[in-house]
């Protein structure tokens, strides 16, 4: 069979095999130039998926090496800041020994107090440091919002949450970047959560039944005895033990002995090592351990008594039981929760909240938030109740009025403030509860400045200087080791990132590697093909020539 084939479509199967072959030397060629073997996804659709998977990996494993930077970055001058407040905090203490000498006058406890002065605001500003972004490094999720301020009446509010932001640096790893100023600073276990009153005037706190053989207490001007404020050494058996029986007396039946009571008029005297007995003429004083806690109690004679006499001066026994007859007695109770009272700047009018008292102990406990609550006054009288923190989502937990007469009392939660005057819309003030089982540094810093700038250089005042010396080293303890323990936990954060920047590097070289093996071209086998596509071509172009010379014409000659 002979098939007829046409001169055009002759030399169009020529035409197609030169550029099919011209085709094939130029992607070569491009394929050369640019070193990949993968030009289009045609060219190998199964790799192209997996490349661009690879891509996809590859920007991820780019944002968790920004993350894992800006994470170092931030742990980093937390962890500086943290060595600068720590430093600070050695001096301060260093500051509250020197201040519990006993031959310091009034001066030179000033002059301490001066220092601590600077060392208090010093530590302030570290507190409210900010990062490379203007962020506060310690307000928890608040970064615009300064974590510490000074009160009108020098105590200090934390204004910051319990939030703790974080990076995603791994598939499944997240580091913390941060720590919140309550944990750090707030939230430091307080060594003097007991007050030991003395005297007839203490309408503040209320006195124990006691046995009807006990005399009345001395008056505040004839007091011989002094007893510090309670401090906290087994905090298991203080909530377990101690809290039971409160409110205790403790009440002197002779020179050289004193009785405890609890609340109930039960004698509870033989849990105390020795009795209660007692040398009242000991320089050091006596030290009584009692259900968890440590008093410190002293006898200062004033001039003229008998120390032969300690029968009468500290426990009257010359007329036991006798109405009028006086003896020296303390009342020993867990200090009431304090409030700081504050007023935003912002305020149009000239009223203030005040006061600040549980008068509901359970409903305070069940409901009263931590954290505590600010008042936006809608009116003059009328108040929404927020949770603090307080932020533009945030709604009210409770509303009220207080239209007077002033000054009026409003109830939070079991708790009375008082407002001074009518407010404006838009007013707004915070109460914040200032638990006694925890007392910040600063608030420690400032009571032991405020008790050296104001004792007098008596007995009795360096008695109230050495007590505060004392709470303020327990404190500051608890706060040192406070903030050490969130360094060490910085610092693992830290070996975290750098193992999880060392693991993702690794990543990076094998997701790099598989690309190359898919991605990048075999030189030799591509020049080895070029090789053999050039001949290939010049082939078909000689072919072509030939071919196309070829006419019927020629057949005729």
């Amino acid at each position: 069979m002979v098939m007829r084939i046409s001169s055009i479509q002759s030399f169009n199967n020529g035409v197609s095999g030169l550029q099919d072959n011209y085709s094939n030397v130029t992607r070569t060629q491009e394929q050369i130039s640019s070193g990949k073997r993968i030009l289009t996804p045609a060219d190998d659709p199964v790799a192209s998926v997996r490349l661009l998977q690879l891509d996809q990996q590859q920007a991820v494993l780019s944002q968790y090496k920004d993350n894992l930077t800006a994470a170092k970055n931030s742990l980093t001058q937390e962890e500086t800041t943290l060595t600068s407040t720590v430093n600070v905090l050695q001096r301060i203490r260093e500051l509250t020994v020197q201040a519990g000498g006993g031959a310091l006058s009034a001066a030179d406890r000033k002059a301490i107090a001066n220092e601590l002065g600077e060392r208090e605001n010093e530590l302030l500003n570290l507190m409210n440091s900010r990062n490379a972004r203007g962020e506060y490094l310690f307000s928890g999720y608040l970064g615009k919002t300064e974590p510490f301020i000074r009160n009108p009446d020098n105590t200090y509010s934390y204004q910051g949450d319990e939030g703790q932001r974080s990076l995603q640096v791994a598939s499944s790893t997240t580091v913390a970047i941060n720590d919140n100023g309550r944990e750090l600073f707030e939230d430091v276990t307080n060594a003097n959560r007991i007050s030991s009153n003395g005297g007839v005037n203490n309408p503040a706190l209320p006195t124990p039944p006691l046995p009807a053989t006990t005399i009345a207490p001395v008056a505040s001007s004839n007091q011989r005895v002094f007893m510090s404020p309670g401090l906290v050494e087994d905090n298991v058996q203080f909530n377990s033990a101690f809290r039971n029986g409160e409110p205790y007396s403790l009440a002197f039946v002779s020179g050289k002995q004193f009785r405890i009571y609890d609340s109930a008029g039960a004698d509870v005297t033989s849990e105390i090592p020795g009795g209660g007995q007692i040398n009242p003429l000991a320089s050091s004083g006596n030290v009584i351990n009692f259900r968890g806690m440590r008093f410190q109690l002293d006898v200062v004679l004033k001039e003229g008594d008998n120390a032969l006499d300690l029968d009468n001066l500290l426990a009257n026994t010359a007329t036991p039981g006798l109405p009028g007859a006086a003896t020296h007695s303390f009342t020993l109770q867990t200090s009431q929760t304090d409030f700081a009272l504050t007023r935003a700047s912002s305020n149009t009018s000239a009223a203030v909240v005040g006061g600040g008292t549980i008068t509901n102990q359970a409903t305070f406990a069940a409901q009263f938030p931590t954290s505590g609550v600010l008042l936006r006054f809608t009116s003059a009288s009328n108040y929404n109740v927020y949770s603090q923190p307080v932020g533009p989502s945030s709604a009210p937990i409770a509303v009220g009025n207080a239209p007077g007469p002033y000054p009026a009392t409003i109830n939070l939660f079991g708790v009375d403030v008082s407002l001074s005057a009518g407010a404006a819309a838009g007013d707004e003030f915070n109460v914040q509860p200032q638990f006694q089982e925890q007392r910040s540094i600063l608030n420690t810093i400032a009571r032991l400045r405020q008790a050296l700038e104001s004792s007098p250089a008596s007995p009795a005042g360096n008695l109230a200087v050495r007590d505060e010396v004392n709470i303020a080293l327990k404190n500051m303890d608890n706060g040192i080791g406070q903030v050490l323990e969130v360094q060490t936990k910085i610092g693992a954060r830290l070996n975290l990132v750098d193992s999880t920047e060392t693991d993702n590097e690794d990543v990076t070289l094998v997701n790099k590697s598989v690309q190359a093996e898919l991605r990048d071209l075999d030189y030799a086998e591509a020049l080895s093909r070029l090789s053999f596509q050039t001949i290939v071509l010049e082939a078909a172009q000689q072919s072509y020539v030939k071919i196309a010379g070829l006419n019927l014409f020629d057949q005729l000659r």
